[in-house]
């Protein structure tokens, strides 16, 4: 009962993420109608409101991974005989699989065809892969770029090094990016919250994502 009550919390985390970034993204659709009409006073109150609503998102993520590093403690002290699938997938992320140390060569995989485009609280809750999960595999991917690169050529990249991470609701295409997949998405708001973090610069040009010296450390000490 406890580890189901668990589950239910990272789910509804989950879910108010998603009702908040399908906010955000109606506000930035708001703004650009306004610029593309020359009501800048009305734009300039989108572009604010969207700020507070995503540094509110991060808390919000913030606060579910401290759910689950305190769940996940807990976990770990139960018997192995008495730790529940959920359980056991909570120690599985907490020691999340990265790309080996040079880009691994050109391989040939079915990926998983869409499940269509997202509904508003159709989702199935706790099914995406959650924001955490990709920290260790895009800082793997920048070091094996050099340590900084475009967004498109990361995403390349990251898709083949979490193909065996990722789930099949993650390739849903969201309803209000042009053929943006879900994982895309969480990947963007993970590179959020490394920002915040330290672990990629927040000043780095316009498009282009580049790791820190504290991002090179958390990696090398995550491969131990």
């Amino acid at each position: 009962m406890i580890q189901h009550n668990a589950q239910n919390v990272l789910a509804a985390f989950d879910v108010l993420i998603e009702e908040m970034e399908e906010t955000l993204r109606s506000i930035h659709k708001g703004s650009a109608d306004a610029l593309g009409t020359g009501n800048y006073e009305r734009a300039q109150t989108a572009i604010e409101h969207a700020r507070r609503v995503m540094l509110l998102c991060e808390k919000i993520a913030a606060l579910r991974g401290e759910w689950k590093d305190v769940e996940g403690t807990f976990s770990i002290h139960e018997a192995p005989e008495q730790q529940t699938p959920f359980a056991a997938s909570v120690l599985r992320q907490t020691s999340i699989p990265t790309a080996p140390a040079k880009p691994r060569p050109a391989v040939h995989h079915e990926v998983p065809q869409p499940v269509g485009r997202l509904i508003a609280g159709r989702i199935r809750k706790g099914l995406r892969t959650p924001e955490p999960a990709f920290f260790c595999p895009i800082l793997q991917v920048l070091s094996d770029l050099g340590g900084s690169a475009k967004r498109s050529a990361i995403f390349q990249l990251l898709e083949h090094s979490m193909r065996d991470v990722l789930k099949p609701i993650d390739y849903q295409i969201l309803s209000s990016e042009a053929e943006q997949m879900r994982w895309q998405n969480s990947a963007q708001w993970a590179r959020n919250l490394m920002v915040k973090e330290g672990l990629l610069h927040a000043d780095s040009p316009g498009g282009i994502w580049e790791i820190t010296e504290k991002g090179r450390v958390f990696l090398q000490n995550k491969r131990r």
